[in-house]
């Protein structure tokens, strides 16, 4: 699947970090995983009726630690509205993973932040209208040459 098809864009303010920037700088949006009518779109639903992450092993940072979200840097016990499941406790989740998986989060973040920046320098000083699509095939360069140990995309030349 390309990225387009399950991602939606919403309005995000000027100052944003998380805010791309769009149409020559006329649009400021933040991209987030699209929702289904049952939640995120790769929610899956078990025969048993439970639901989990259908993406495994890949799932998003903030996936994988469910219960556990980040205020400020440290773990935290995150509540789901509407949930009938068990009330978590922070001791109840695997410290270790939770660190490591929290590490690993940060990290991305921080690189997040850097793609963003990068693609809004790029975008504003560009003459065309860019859209998301634009945006996402940029991310997925960045990534490939994050992965690769490799320069920003915008620094490899032809």
């Amino acid at each position: 699947m390309e990225p387009w098809q399950f991602t939606q864009t919403a309005p995000a303010v000027a100052g944003d970090p998380t805010g791309i920037v769009l149409d020559k700088g006329r649009r400021r949006v933040f991209l987030k995983l699209a929702n289904a009518m049952h939640g995120c779109v790769f929610s899956v639903r078990t025969p048993s009726g439970a639901t989990c992450c259908g993406l495994g092993d890949v799932a998003p940072a903030s996936c994988r630690i469910f219960p556990a979200a980040t205020k400020d840097g440290a773990p935290e016990v995150r509540s789901e509205p509407g949930c009938d499941c068990r009330e978590w406790k922070l001791e109840d989740l695997d410290q270790e993973a939770l660190t490591e998986t929290l590490r690993t989060w940060s990290a991305d973040r921080d690189h997040w932040f850097e793609v963003v920046a990068r693609w809004n320098a790029l975008a504003t000083e560009s003459d065309e209208d860019l859209s998301i699509e634009d945006f996402q095939r940029y991310l997925l360069e960045a990534q490939y040459a994050r992965e690769a140990g490799a320069g920003w995309p915008e620094e490899v030349t032809a």
